[in-house]
């Protein structure tokens, strides 16, 4: 800190343009401006996320296809994102950010938000008739009743034993994903500012952006055998993908208010060392979903002095963004990856096909010998392969408010903390399609265990009335930034 301090003493120290933070930008060689030199911005970001959710899953049964409660999902993450922005010319500048996920944790119960009013099958209620559950336990969970998840669950933190942590038929957890933390992407880009209203009073703010997102950890697995050497793959926080962008910002100063609006657009594809796979054949989506989104607010200031550049401002914003095309590592993405209930054969119709009841077989019988299923099942037919856990999503949208209090303490150091709270649309989270009829055979059908089948369908997650959904969410996000404006 003291040599970034040192350098912009010697530069020339900048007086940021007095607009909304959403188009802050650095500006160098502006001396008829701003009486500044160069121009560099140093932040770091603090962000605690915690995500709650309704894991459902459709249930056909008598001619009826419903959503059934099933899970229960949290996470907690912690992020501490350095950020730099180098000023390159008048309101022209390039800038990066390094997210640096210090933890992250996940777990899953059954769903039992009714509280005392629940009412569990098997009569463990006195006043429970069949069909009339409102709450799920081991009796009625449908991931344990297909195998996706094991009886007594499975506890990431429990390395010794990690299948017999939740023996009682309501336990307070049935799933605990181990403890994840590094470096996902990093982000680089650059913004030029179109108009400023400082330089021409009756005009506004605006900014045009270019960002690449650029996946520079290793891709994060998810192996349920860890009793004898607990994968590196477990811990990771990568996702194996790229991202490019552009964006907007504007925003126009009116006395003691500063609307503002902006929106972006990033398409995801894979990256070289990524677990989305391409097998080809019918798969159809093989790449990470992409978004579009825009916000608008505005800043309110109730207390300024221009003369030492110190202010006092509130932040309200609303944003709505679209998630589309592609798939991704889902809320539950961590059950289904290893699971021996979604063991499968990547190349439908050119072999052997997976014997998946062998693997269910061996995982039902021998539960402390996790990686097993895979072998005997590969020893009863060949082309067997483990799932990943990531899957093709429904299309959905995230709609959010967030409140913020910004201080700039001078010229030179400014400090925003608040928090920012959304949802999800209710979503599919496992909506592979069937294939591609036109492969073999009838174009109107796809032929089952031929090159028809879609290589990354798993008909126990992805057939209608088996399908996973989530819904409820809620997420809230608290943060704190502090940028420093030499």
């Amino acid at each position: 800190m003291p040599a970034f301090a040192a350098f912009g003493l010697v530069m020339g120290l900048s007086q940021v343009a007095n607009a909304a933070e959403v188009t802050r930008v650095a500006s160098s060689f502006d001396q008829d401006f701003n009486g500044n030199t160069f121009d560099l911005h140093f932040g770091v970001s603090y962000d605690f996320d915690f995500k709650k959710a309704a894991i459902m899953r459709e249930w056909g049964a008598g001619g009826q296809n419903r959503l059934a409660r099933d899970l229960i999902y949290r996470q907690f993450r912690h992020t501490v994102t350095p950020m730099l922005e180098i000023g390159l010319w008048h309101d022209l500048s390039v800038y990066v950010s390094l997210p640096v996920v210090v933890s992250d944790n996940r777990n899953y119960e059954f769903d039992q938000e009714e509280g005392s009013d629940c009412i569990f099958p098997e009569g463990t209620n006195s006043n429970y008739t069949p069909g009339t559950a409102t709450c799920v336990n081991k009796y009625n969970s449908t991931s344990i009743r297909d195998g996706i998840i094991p009886r007594d669950g499975f506890d990431a933190f429990e390395t010794g034993n990690p299948y017999g942590q939740f023996t009682d038929v309501s336990p307070d957890r049935i799933f605990r994903a181990p403890t994840r933390r590094g470096l996902d992407q990093i982000h680089v880009g650059m913004k030029i500012g179109i108009l400023n209203q400082e330089r021409k009073s009756h005009l506004p703010n605006w900014l045009l952006g270019l960002e690449g997102r650029f996946a520079i950890g290793k891709p994060m697995t998810m192996s349920r055998d860890i009793q004898t050497s607990d994968p590196a793959g477990n811990h990771r926080v990568g996702r194996g993908m790229h991202e490019l962008g552009v964006w907007t910002a504007l925003s126009r100063r009116y006395r003691f208010l500063d609307p503002f609006f902006g929106a972006h657009w990033r398409y995801a594809f894979r990256a070289g060392d990524t677990n989305f796979e391409n097998y080809g054949g019918a798969q159809g989506k093989s790449e990470p979903q992409s978004e579009t989104g825009a916000y608008f607010g505005a800043e309110i200031v109730p207390w300024e002095n221009k003369a030492q550049k110190k202010k006092v401002s509130i932040i309200l914003q609303g944003s709505a963004v679209l998630h589309y095309n592609g798939r991704g590592y889902s809320e539950v993405w961590e059950l289904l990856a290893d699971s021996p209930a979604l063991v499968g054969d990547v190349s439908p119709g050119q072999g052997a096909d997976c014997a998946r009841g062998v693997a269910m077989a061996y995982a039902s019988a021998n539960p402390m010998d996790p990686s097993g299923y895979l072998d005997a099942a590969n020893d009863a037919s060949g082309g067997c392969v483990a799932f990943s856990g990531i899957t093709t999503l429904q299309d959905y949208g995230t709609f959010g408010l967030n409140a913020s209090l910004n201080f700039h303490m001078g010229p030179y150091a400014r400090l925003n903390f608040g928090a920012d709270l959304s949802t999800d649309t209710r979503h599919y989270l496992t909506a592979a399609s069937r294939g591609d009829g036109d492969r073999a055979g009838d174009p109107e059908i796809v032929d089952p265990d031929t090159v028809d089948v879609n290589p990354v369908r798993r008909d126990v997650v992805d057939n209608v009335g088996r399908r996973y959904a989530v819904d409820d969410v809620f997420n809230v996000q608290g943060y704190m930034n502090f940028v420093l404006t030499f």
